[in-house]
């Protein structure tokens, strides 16, 4: 069967692959930069040295190894993994590929932007911060920003925040705690620009794609009561045991893969004879 979030995995597999490879490469090292992880971290001195590819590269790299490093992967990659399959199957794997290398490019350009602030706007002095930039939080916050939009009203449990938050008032107030937290120095080692730049591009896409991309049948329209679906009740009504199982498996099948769309008055009378839909 065909995996119903084909992108979100690979991306997933792809930053495991390149955490092993720098785990590898460092294990006889401890406490140096392994080559790789000098060829993909993004910073301002080495962008304007030439490195066009760090804004590309930096996001499938993540803390090094050291401490509690694997923290920082284990959390994103389980982020993605929450949201990606929901807003893939939504957006189609084209567009959840789209969203994710914006997020991650938009979280790049906010960091960059920083950068240049803190120089004074002054070119010489950008070119002189080598400090470095990691991690997919950037593009991962795109994809969470894109399943706010599009479930608005989902529940999400925040640690350490005791009760459930709807998802598009847990964006907003991640972006406020990331902007209030740029002024708290002690926690400069965090890219919060980053995680303001993947969550805006993640909302300003998915608000551009919204009416594009189709209700899921939960939420589309119901169908009025009528003779219409009246008649297709009593059609199904009177299918026998296995040709509803086989109709209902197919239906069931495509929902699962993400073809979500208005249902007919066919398939509503199938899910309703299987006590799925009230």
């Amino acid at each position: 069967m065909k995996h119903p979030a084909p992108v979100a995995r690979a991306i997933i597999l792809g930053n495991i692959g390149v955490a092993f490879v720098d785990v590898l490469l460092t294990i006889n090292h401890p406490g140096a930069d392994s080559w790789i992880r000098q060829i993909l971290s993004l910073s301002a001195a080495n962008l304007i040295s030439g490195a066009w590819w760090e804004p590309f590269t930096y996001m499938w790299l993540h803390a090094p190894p050291v401490g509690f490093w694997i923290t920082h992967i284990l959390f994103n990659m389980l982020t993605l993994s929450i949201f990606g399959g929901p807003v893939e199957s939504r957006l189609g794997s084209t567009r959840f590929a789209i969203l994710y290398l914006t997020g991650g490019l938009a979280a790049a350009f906010f960091f960059l932007g920083q950068a240049w602030w803190e120089a004074g706007f002054s070119a010489s002095v950008l070119a002189q911060n080598r400090q470095e930039i990691v991690g997919a939080s950037g593009a991962v916050l795109a994809v969470v920003a894109a399943f706010a939009v599009h479930y608005p009203d989902a529940r999400l449990f925040i640690f350490p925040i005791p009760f459930p938050i709807r998802a598009r008032k847990a964006v907003l107030f991640f972006i406020g705690l990331s902007i209030a937290f740029l002024f708290v120095p002690a926690l400069s080692f965090i890219g919060h620009s980053a995680h303001i730049g993947g969550l805006v591009a993640g909302y300003l896409l998915a608000r551009a794609w919204r009416k594009e991309v189709p209700e899921p049948p939960v939420l589309a329209r119901p169908a009025w009561k009528g003779m219409e679906e009246m008649a297709a009740a009593l059609a199904v009504a009177e299918l026998p045991e296995a040709k509803f199982r086989s109709e209902l498996r197919d239906l069931l099948d495509a929902l699962g893969h993400g073809h979500w769309r208005p249902l007919t008055t066919r398939e509503r009378a199938l899910l309703r004879r299987a006590h799925l839909l009230v």
